[in-house]
């Protein structure tokens, strides 16, 4: 790059004392670059030029280079801080998600366990069903003992309820009817528990609820 600015080849120029080729490339290079081509210009139209002079320009000329060499270098360093950054982040990513893969499914199998832990510590409720009546839960006998055990109370002293139930066109009880025997505050949980529990399928149902002793 120094070679471009050095003022014998502007001299030689000027002078004739270059080839064509030589010529030429000077030539292109100053259509690039304006100060060049400044530089040529002043240097043809100065007559009598001095060591004096001369030195300035050369250490003008010396300055752009050094100039010109700077900000490619900044640009250049510029250029491979953000590749850095950018292959950083990259790899950051990379182990977030492998952190995650790895992460989940252990939370997954965590809490498989706890539900099943807690499917063991429920009371055992059994419910059996009046055949004469079309009445039976839509999700099955089993899934609904275990609503009834998961969200009863536990307070009643009696070993068994029966009650008997009307189902709507949407499966949902009513007109529901504990037997007279049972204990009041036991048999409003009860309605309150067919009421919002699974929905049921057909008509009319009567079961008898037996709890455990």
């Amino acid at each position: 790059m120094e070679n471009n600015y050095q003022l014998s080849r502007i001299h030689n120029y000027i002078n004739g004392l270059m080839s064509r080729e030589e010529m030429f490339d000077l030539e292109k290079e100053a259509l690039e670059d304006p100060f060049l081509q400044d530089a040529i210009d002043g240097y043809r139209l100065q007559k009598g030029v001095d060591a004096r002079s001369l030195s300035l320009l050369q250490r003008r000329l010396e300055r752009r280079v050094e100039q010109q060499a700077s900000e490619k270098s900044r640009r250049y360093f510029s250029w491979q801080r953000l590749t850095i950054g950018m292959a950083a982040g990259v790899m950051f990513l990379t182990v977030c998600t492998l952190i995650l893969i790895r992460y989940i499914p252990k939370r997954a199998d965590t809490n498989v366990t706890e539900v099943e832990l807690m499917d063991d510590k429920l009371m055992t409720i059994s419910v059996i069903a009046d055949q004469r009546f079309d009445g039976q839960p839509v999700e099955g006998w089993s899934r609904f003992e275990k609503y009834l055990a998961s969200h009863y109370s536990g307070l009643n002293n009696k070993k068994e309820i029966q009650v008997s139930f009307d189902i709507d066109g949407a499966g949902k009880p009513y007109h529901i009817s504990p037997s007279e025997e049972a204990d009041l505050q036991i048999s409003r949980e009860i309605v309150t528990l067919l009421e919002r529990g699974p929905l049921w399928k057909g008509t009319r149902a009567q079961v008898k609820i037996v709890f455990p002793e």
